[in-house]
C-alpha cells in the first residue's frame, strides 16, 4: 500500500511523468498516412494514420522538434483515372449519360457522386463537354474535394497534419531532379 501511495503522489508531481528530460531535441519530420487522394480512408489507412500520430505524439512528448506531413500522391495514372471518373460521374448528372460501369480503370464509388456534385455546385461555369479542356482543373478541384473528405476522416480520428505536401507541386517545381 505504501508503495502504491508513494508512486502516485511521484506520479501526479511530475509535470510529464515518463518523458526523457535531457533528451537533446532534434527536428523531425514524421511523414504518414500519404493514401491516394482518390477517395475516403479505409480502415488500413486509419491503422497508418493512428500510428504515425503516436510516434509523432510521443517524439513531441519527450520536447523534440516534430512536424507532421501528409504526402498528397496527387500526380499520375490514379489521379487521371480518378478525375475522368468525377468527370463521368458529372455528365451523369447534368447529362443523364450512364457512368462507364465497364471500363475498371474507373472509381465507381458512390463518393464519386458526391464529389462530382460538389465541383458543379461550386462551379457553375465549368462544361463538361470535353475531358481534355479541363481535365487540369478538374484534377484540382476533384484532389482538392477528396482531400476535404480525408482531413475530416483524420479529424474524426484526432489527427491534424501541420503541413500536405503536394506531389504535383513538387514535380511542377521541378524538386524531383
Amino acid at each position: 500500500y505504501e508503495f502504491w501511495n508513494f508512486f502516485s503522489k511521484k506520479i501526479l508531481n511530475k509535470k510529464n511523468y515518463g518523458s526523457l528530460e535531457n533528451l537533446n531535441q532534434k527536428k523531425y519530420l514524421i511523414e504518414f498516412v500519404s493514401a491516394n487522394p482518390t477517395g475516403p480512408l479505409h480502415v488500413g489507412h486509419s491503422r497508418g494514420a493512428i500510428l504515425g500520430d503516436v510516434i509523432s505524439n510521443l517524439l513531441i512528448f519527450n520536447n523534440q522538434n516534430v512536424t507532421k506531413e501528409y504526402y498528397v500522391n496527387d500526380y499520375g495514372n490514379q489521379i487521371l483515372h480518378f478525375t475522368k471518373s468525377v468527370y463521368y460521374r458529372a455528365r451523369e448528372i447534368l447529362d443523364n449519360e450512364n457512368f462507364p460501369i465497364d471500363n475498371s480503370d474507373l472509381y465507381p464509388g458512390d463518393y464519386i457522386k458526391q464529389i462530382a456534385k460538389n465541383i458543379i455546385a461550386q462551379n457553375p461555369n465549368l462544361k463538361f463537354d470535353n475531358f481534355d479542356l479541363i481535365s487540369e482543373k478538374l484534377t484540382t478541384l476533384s484532389v482538392a474535394e477528396s482531400v476535404k473528405m480525408i482531413k475530416f476522416n483524420l479529424h474524426n480520428l484526432g489527427i491534424k497534419h501541420d503541413n500536405f505536401a503536394s506531389e504535383t507541386q513538387i514535380v511542377k517545381n521541378n524538386e524531383v531532379e
